[in-house]
């Protein structure tokens, strides 16, 4: 009976152990799903509603909200503007960054560290207190109203963030891959794209991801950059429900349920590449 009661404490210890743990996994949950819950009921109900009772289920679950979010706002137009710049700064993001952070991860050069030192800075350092010149910046060079100068901007920005990550995955890679794609003919780009690349799809999903969500959801410069409505994106063509006097909360919330569908489906496809990424990264040394 004592020895039952011994083996019987270490477990119960454990437990206890793990509770403030379990405490604050419970705590954060409930955070991050209130707000989805709040969101996903008030799809379906009126301003009134909204206001009368926040957490309440609607009185009717008809789609109504999402019909005249979609027509009123020309959501349609939006998503299309707001695919192509996203889609485009995401491939430019790549393409840009992978070509920078391999000659800094695989050729020993004197002047690397220097060079990740600078990248990090444009991490560091808040894009938006430069508005003001780079708003000039695309007027002179007729970027204005233009979602390819959205791509340009956004690409610019995520870079830094997409070097850095390229780099860490890398520079773990054994160089005889890089030997063995030399003596087999190929060259530096093959060697980057058909060789590097494939061996870093974990790095390829992360800086997609993270990259399509900051873009996608971003308001601050299409609002500066853009005025003709034909080019406006999806958080910009939310807006017009939002008034100076009076906003229609249910049509918000159906536009914003519909604009989160692309980035929760690019998600579930890259969701195993940015878990084996996020494992292989805390692996890096």
């Amino acid at each position: 009976m004592s020895a039952l009661v011994i083996s019987r404490r270490p477990v119960l210890s454990r437990q206890v152990a793990r509770l403030p743990g379990w405490t604050v996994l419970v705590v954060w949950t409930a955070a991050v799903l209130l707000p989805l819950y709040i969101l996903v009921v008030s799809c379906f109900k009126t301003t009134a509603e909204i206001y009368d009772n926040r957490l309440g289920l609607p009185k009717s679950w008809a789609f109504d909200n999402f019909v005249n979010a979609w027509t009123r706002a020309n959501l349609g137009q939006n998503f299309v503007n707001s695919l192509i710049v996203t889609g485009g700064a995401v491939i430019l993001t790549i393409v840009v960054s992978a070509m920078a952070a391999y000659p800094l991860s695989r050729y020993k050069l004197g002047w690397n560290a220097v060079m990740l030192g600078l990248f990090l800075s444009g991490i560091m350092l808040p894009i938006r207190l430069a508005s003001v010149e780079l708003f000039t910046l695309m007027r002179n060079l007729g970027l204005l109203d233009s979602l390819t100068g959205l791509i340009l901007v956004y690409s610019a920005i995520r870079i830094p963030f997409a070097v850095f990550i390229f780099a860490n995955f890398m520079r773990v890679l054994p160089s005889e891959l890089d030997e063995a794609a030399r003596m087999d003919g190929a060259g530096e780009v093959r060697i980057l794209f058909q060789v590097i690349l494939p061996m870093v799809k974990p790095a390829v999903s992360i800086v997609a991801i993270f990259t399509a969500i900051a873009v996608w959801n971003d308001f601050f410069f299409p609002l500066i950059f853009i005025f003709d409505d034909r080019y406006k994106t999806v958080p910009l063509a939310i807006s017009v429900f939002v008034g100076q006097f009076r906003t229609d909360w249910g049509l918000v919330f159906a536009s914003l349920a519909i604009s989160m569908a692309p980035i929760l489906i690019m998600y579930c496809l890259l969701a195993r590449q940015i878990r084996e990424g996020v494992g292989a990264g805390g692996g890096m040394k």
